[in-house]
């Protein structure tokens, strides 16, 4: 009867954890798609700066319950059972909760993967925003003379040749 009631209580906790980081991830999703709003309406550097500091806030969060959960896991079974997911330890858990673990635990891949698509969406609409700015600058510095800029770490580096802007 221990060992069931045992495996209940972790079951109940691991479900709960679960319930929890879920709902971390739907704000993570959300933030994702305000980002994804902010990129394509892109007036101004400072939402999208807000919604980073957002993002990395609730990412640690996530992190953290991550943290909860894997320790939670691991203090009933060893760490190569739990390594690639919880889908691997849900049948050795209470057979009453096994359905609500597994329909929580594909709620929560479906977030992450969704989340997944669309951070990367977002990342490839940044880098076309940071490219088409740094080929401006290029463009400029090049009309103005100007033989070399200076990267993030303070080195020189030359001016980007190409198309001048006009001939004369």
């Amino acid at each position: 009867m221990t060992v069931h009631n045992n495996s209940s209580t972790l079951s109940r906790q691991i479900l709960e954890q679960l319930v929890l980081e879920t709902e971390i991830a739907k704000q993570f999703l959300q933030v994702l798609n305000d980002e994804c709003a902010a990129l394509m309406a892109f007036s101004s550097p400072e939402p999208l700066r807000e919604l980073a500091q957002k993002k990395w806030q609730i990412g640690q969060q996530l992190e953290a319950s991550y943290k909860v959960r894997m320790q939670l896991v691991q203090s009933r079974f060893p760490v190569s059972d739990t390594q690639n997911s919880l889908s691997a330890v849900i049948d050795k858990l209470d057979p009453q909760q096994q359905g609500d673990l597994a329909k929580q635990w594909n709620n929560y891949n479906e977030l992450v993967s969704q989340a997944k698509s669309l951070n990367e969406s977002n990342a490839i609409m940044i880098h076309s925003y940071l490219k088409y700015n740094q080929d401006a600058l290029d463009s400029l510095n090049r009309a103005a003379g100007v033989q070399h800029t200076y990267d993030d770490k303070g080195m020189r580096k030359p001016v980007s040749t190409g198309k001048p802007l006009a001939s004369a």
